[in-house]
């Protein structure tokens, strides 16, 4: 199952007398040919003052961001990942790893978090999508780094990982793990429920697979994270001008996503695509 080549994602309006604000749906991976800027987002990204992005977008801030990832995602000297995974489940990483054509021991100095990231990424290109592709990269390309901005520092981010406990980083690595081997389409299923804007679908299968590493990675990764950005909004509802905020998908969808969280705060929410 593929992603239909033409998109329609949905996107939300907040505003009051002098501010109006746009919430947009990313995906940040996508295959090269699927066609997802609209005229309502056209014209959104022509009129905002500010594009709100999770991460910084500049390319400096983008290599900057590598030089960084080994405080977040290397074991201390001396402890190898093998060496925190059972018998069982050192075979199913080769197993895995093999399938992508890539040694399993290359992983070896990684934490669990950032050894589940990599192996998916790797089933991500495989399967035919390109970060460059994705929504933020391509947007990044059109909107001036002078209108830019982020919620999240590549810190942040990367701390929201490692500050996980032990226990919940090595699962998020096996239901990586389990998820390649057992629901190989997830992603085509999540990107087509994007494209066609259907927001239930997307809701269910995004949060499923975010429940399915733990309590602990939805509260952590998502939920504490759109609170965060609700209070950010509410502050910017409180200026003036236009806004334009382009996050993960899965931020904006079900009972804990941003417009729900908004509404949850007497603040009006109108879905626009």
């Amino acid at each position: 199952m593929t992603a239909a080549a033409q998109a329609d994602p949905a996107m939300w309006k907040v505003a009051d007398e002098d501010s109006e604000i746009l919430l947009f749906g990313s995906v940040h991976v996508l295959r090269e040919d699927t066609q997802w800027r609209t005229d309502a987002l056209e014209a959104a990204i022509a009129a905002a003052d500010e594009v709100y992005y999770e991460t910084p977008m500049t390319a400096e801030a983008q290599a900057a961001s590598q030089q960084i990832i080994p405080q977040y995602g290397l074991n201390p000297p001396g402890q190898t990942l093998s060496s925190m995974l059972t018998e069982e489940q050192n075979a199913q990483l080769a197993r895995v790893a093999a399938q992508f054509g890539f040694p399993a021991q290359n992983l070896e100095p990684l934490r669990p978090w950032l050894a589940g990231v990599s192996i998916a990424m790797l089933g991500v290109q495989q399967a035919g999508y390109n970060p460059m592709a994705g929504v933020e990269m391509t947007l990044a390309a059109v909107t001036e780094d002078e209108r830019e901005r982020y919620f999240e520092t590549f810190e942040d981010q990367f701390g929201f990982f490692a500050g996980l406990s032990p226990e919940v980083e090595l699962h998020f690595l096996t239901s990586s793990l389990d998820q390649i081997e057992n629901d190989p389409d997830m992603l085509d299923r999540m990107v087509a429920a994007w494209a066609a804007g259907d927001i239930e679908s997307l809701n269910t299968i995004f949060h499923d697979g975010m429940l399915e590493a733990g309590p602990e990675v939805y509260d952590v990764l998502l939920v504490q994270r759109n609170q965060h950005w609700v209070d950010e909004i509410q502050t910017m509802l409180d200026g003036s001008g236009n806004t334009l905020i382009v996050v993960g998908a899965g931020h904006l969808v079900g009972p804990d996503g941003v417009p729900a969280l908004l509404e949850a705060e007497g603040i009006s929410v109108e879905r626009v695509q």
